[in-house]
């Protein structure tokens, strides 16, 4: 999936329309991205003040762009904001990576699995950040992102 996002967020049925696509995405793709991220109108995602724009911030949400393992399972809930993977860590030895977003609240992060482990087990509200997690070959790993 490439590019994508309407002209005017704030429209009516928006809110819907963000979660439907992302929700498609998520089943039909390997990934996507939000057009445009700037700041300022039109297509932004961003206010000049650098806020997210009405329905944007839907498009800001945990993902894993590396997986050391097989994924079994991948969802995030836009409803509660919390984000779950679950995999089974390759034999190889690696580590899989998350991408935390930038949020008010900041992200409790929790892991489960033989001898798994995370990086960080929070982020402070406002700070972005990749968070590492990674166990021995052919554990089953369960990955739980919520607000903080």
């Amino acid at each position: 999936m490439g590019e994508w996002g309407p002209l005017n967020s704030g429209l009516p049925n928006m809110r819907r329309f963000h979660d439907e696509a992302l929700a498609s995405f998520t089943r039909y793709s390997s990934g996507w991205a939000a057009y445009v991220w700037c700041y300022g109108g039109g297509y932004c995602a961003l206010d000049r003040e650098g806020r997210f724009r009405t329905n944007k911030e839907r498009t800001a949400t945990p993902y894993a762009p590396a997986v050391a393992g097989t994924v079994r399972a991948e969802r995030h809930d836009a409803e509660r904001g919390t984000y779950r993977l679950a995999y089974r860590a390759a034999e190889r030895p690696g580590a899989s990576v998350l991408s935390l977003p930038r949020s008010a609240t900041g992200w409790r992060i929790t892991v489960s699995g033989r001898e798994a482990w995370v990086s960080a087990r929070s982020v402070p509200p406002g700070r972005a950040r990749q968070v590492w997690v990674g166990a021995p070959g052919g554990t089953d790993v369960v990955v739980t992102v919520r607000p903080g």
